[in-house]
């Protein structure tokens, strides 16, 4: 079924006010207009044989989300060639003159697939009872750059300079700044929070349930000191570090060389370590049970230029099968600066 004839109001109006009436010939929309004349009647068709009817012209009442199928509901003209588009010339009374109706266009404004029906629901904007904007060309179903996702973002950093291979045969205390190279026979120890490594793993004397090393070398940021220079520091610095190694510890939780008898200085000199002007201190301890020990405490600035100050602890056994005195000098000459 077509909508007859008649006079209905402008789909192109965009002004406010009412919209004036512009003739539908039964087929298409004509260049015939009229001041609007009538007031509209209850939202639904228009009347059929009067053309004077407010509405526009239908055909069918709309399907459930989707377009108007016949008769009904709200909507331009079905029944006009070639969809929505110019307005066909015609119409009762014209001077001859061919106008050209107002270009009608669709916004698609969502398309939501339902899958329980399987069918969509297209939003289509025109002249209506409120205003609304200038007609704009349906816009394509493109995905814009704006649509497409941001790229996750680098979850890592840059390195600040070059630092040497993080290999077997080195020990990188990144914080600090420092590589310290890994002798024959020595291991880096991957699972502490320190910056360490050691060799020859046995049985401690005075606790048997604890694991003592034969040598040891920890490198860390010096921190808690009222000391501010590397001779004070690392002068400090050797009281916490025979403590820590061979007495009870910091906690008081352990006893495992049997506590320490006494304790001599062997060395406490200026010293040269990555390019930095530090201080060396070292002492042998002799232990109730068990090996004795020499440490050593050796605190410099860092050379990353942080201006914080690096402390670096040794631990060797005395005798047995303890690493020689000089690999303690060797590894000290081999810390280089990672930056």
């Amino acid at each position: 079924m077509t909508t007859p004839p008649g006079w209905y109001p402008d789909p192109g109006h965009t002004g406010n006010g009412p919209a004036p009436e512009r003739w539908w010939d039964g087929s298409a929309w004509t260049g015939q207009t009229r001041p609007a004349q009538a007031a509209p009647a209850a939202y639904g068709s228009p009347q059929q044989g009067t053309p004077e009817g407010y509405g526009y012209p239908q055909q069918q009442a709309p399907g459930a989300y989707g377009y108007p199928q016949q008769q009904g509901g709200y909507g331009y003209p079905q029944a006009a060639p070639g969809g929505f588009g110019p307005a066909q010339p015609g119409g009762p009374g014209q001077d001859g003159g061919r106008k050209r109706g107002p270009v009608i266009a669709a916004i698609v404004g969502a398309v939501v697939v339902v899958a329980a029906v399987g069918v969509g629901l297209a939003v289509t904007l025109g002249g209506g009872d409120a205003p609304h904007d200038d007609p704009k060309p349906a816009p394509t179903a493109t995905a814009s750059a704006s649509d497409s996702p941001s790229p996750e973002p680098s979850t890592g950093s840059a390195a600040p300079g070059p630092v040497p291979t993080d290999d077997e045969k080195t020990l990188v205390d990144g914080l600090n700044s420092i590589a310290i190279p890994v002798l024959d026979g020595w291991h880096k120890d991957d699972f502490g929070r320190d910056t360490d490594m050691y060799i020859g793993p046995y049985e401690c004397k005075g606790d048997a349930t604890e694991q003592c090393m034969r040598g040891k070398v920890l490198s860390e940021t010096a921190a808690g000191f009222a000391e501010t220079t590397a001779k004070g520091i690392a002068k400090a610095d050797i009281e916490k570090n025979v403590e820590e190694t061979y007495g009870k510890g910091q906690y008081d939780e352990k006893d495992h060389y049997g506590g320490i008898e006494n304790h001599e200085e062997l060395k406490s000199e200026k010293v040269t370590v990555a390019g930095q002007q530090g201080y060396l201190v070292r002492w042998k301890v002799t232990n109730k049970k068990g090996a004795d020990g020499i440490a050593q405490s050796v605190a410099f600035p860092s050379p990353g230029g942080s201006g914080s100050m690096v402390v670096v602890r040794f631990n060797f056994d005395v005798g047995g099968q303890a690493p020689p005195l000089a690999d303690m000098d060797k590894i000290l000459e081999g810390i280089k600066p990672t930056a």
